[in-house]
């Protein structure tokens, strides 16, 4: 599903790239940490609330759980619809903010406002992606992942290169190809769900909040790729104008595509965990820690050889051969990739800590990686080392952050056996008393 959604997230690029311009790429770009607010606002609802959905099924209260659900999507239509319109009262000083020059400043502006109204049905369908795998139907989600991004393709050919739309264009097709999912998604779960079903919700505000700040490390993370986009944005423009801009641009719709595996599977496995950690079953949950952490490590090898292998044919489909902006793009892009390595098991430990409503560790780990660790090398290296140092600040993060996930990983395994051995002593201990009816 990931691997699909980030498929047509980077067409939207290709379009842009070819059709448009590379000022176009840059300018959407530099309007995209707007977006990571109701990114983060929509990902914090879906993967909060899913670990709460799923952890409510596997303590048995499947009614609940479906009301849970109903006010989780209630709550995010009517956030995303409140900074939307934030957004909109406020977007010349935030542009101004994003720094947006005066040469991509209309087409920020067409792109933004364009993309405002579908904030509400983008949420929807990222929540509705989450609770699809909760209520037992993966395959569901993707195949609404592939109708919406074959939707999305095919509205961008129409707007961008038939009817000449620009950047208008983009922003149409991706706003329509969302809401298509979303509809999808009311459908299903008003009628055809297995488990989890629209049900009239209860005002649970302290369920909500617990749902907001389980999920709230992946709020850290879209608003840290945020602030370091917006970092990006500006340290490449400093380097090398509107085309380093446009070379950061394709190399973020590049990771964007390679890791979209990683995160596919992190997002995938996360109920599993939270109905296991609902049922208290830890000796399933030390199994499914080994099984994860050894498809993570095969995930990651095999995107860090993807990058290798495919760097320039990937770069061309965006910028065409020969220009500044493309052999900056590869220089940049060959430097960045050493990320593939590691950056699987910090999302899968953020993702981890999430599914099993620990919302604090999984915000440390993700500000660790995401803000502290990306701000302060994309900061310092290209002081140290030049301009290859903003290729080199998240490869660094990585790294950094991959020795605390570890530790957290370590730590949480070493109480899961406490746990099992705990509930085995238990166990044993009841199996060796008398029944009631022997001691009648």
């Amino acid at each position: 599903m990931m691997i699909v959604i980030s498929l047509y997230t980077v067409t939207d690029g290709i379009f842009i790239g070819r059709y448009v311009g590379s000022d176009a790429l840059a300018a959407s770009n530099i309007v995209y940490p707007a977006f990571n607010l109701v990114l983060g606002l929509a990902i914090m609802l879906a993967s909060g609330g899913s670990a709460l959905v799923a952890k409510t099924m596997g303590e048995g209260n499947r009614e609940l759980a479906s009301r849970r659900f109903s006010l989780i999507t209630i709550s995010g239509v009517a956030l995303s619809s409140l900074l939307a319109f934030m957004l909109w009262l406020f977007m010349d000083p935030l542009l101004a903010f994003l720094g947006a020059s005066p040469a991509l400043y209309a087409e920020c502006v067409d792109y933004i406002v364009t993309l405002l109204p579908f904030f509400p049905t983008a949420t929807m369908m990222l929540i509705f992606n989450a609770l699809f795998i909760a209520d037992g139907r993966p395959i569901q989600g993707f195949l609404v992942s592939v109708i919406s991004g074959l939707l999305n393709a095919f509205l961008d050919y129409l707007f961008m290169a038939k009817l000449g739309l620009g950047i208008t264009g983009a922003a149409l097709g991706t706003g329509l190809g969302e809401t298509a999912a979303t509809l999808i998604g009311i459908h299903y779960f008003s009628c055809r769900s297995r488990l989890i079903r629209f049900k009239a919700p209860i005002m649970e505000g302290k369920a909500l909040v617990q749902a907001m700040y389980n999920g709230s490390s992946e709020l850290v993370t879209e608003l840290s790729i945020g602030i370091t986009t917006f970092l990006f944005n500006i340290i490449t423009f400093s380097w090398a104008g509107e085309d380093g801009v446009a070379a950061i641009s394709v190399i973020l719709y590049a990771e964007m595509l390679l890791t979209s595996i990683l995160v596919g599977f992190s997002n995938g496995v996360a109920p599993i965990f939270s109905y296991q950690f609902g049922a208290q079953n830890y000796r399933e949950l030390l199994r499914l820690m080994k099984l994860a952490l050894l498809n993570i490590a095969g995930f990651s090898l095999i995107s860090f050889i993807g990058s290798r292998i495919l760097a320039e044919p990937l770069i061309h489909l965006f910028l065409p051969t020969g220009g500044s902006a493309y052999s900056i793009t590869v220089n940049g892009f060959l430097l960045f990739s050493f990320s593939f390595l590691l950056s699987g098991f910090n999302l899968f430990t953020s993702g981890f800590f999430t599914a099993i409503s620990d919302g604090k560790t999984s915000a440390i780990a993700s500000f660790a990686r995401n803000l502290a660790g990306i701000v302060i090398f994309l900061l310092l290296l290209p002081k140290l080392i030049g301009f290859s140092g903003v290729w080199l600040a998240v490869p660094a993060a990585d790294l950094t952050a991959v020795l605390l996930s570890a530790f957290l990983l370590y730590d949480q395994r070493q109480s899961f056996q406490k746990l099992y051995q705990k509930r085995r002593l238990q166990q044993n201990k009841y199996r060796h008393l008398p029944q009631t009816a022997d001691l009648k």
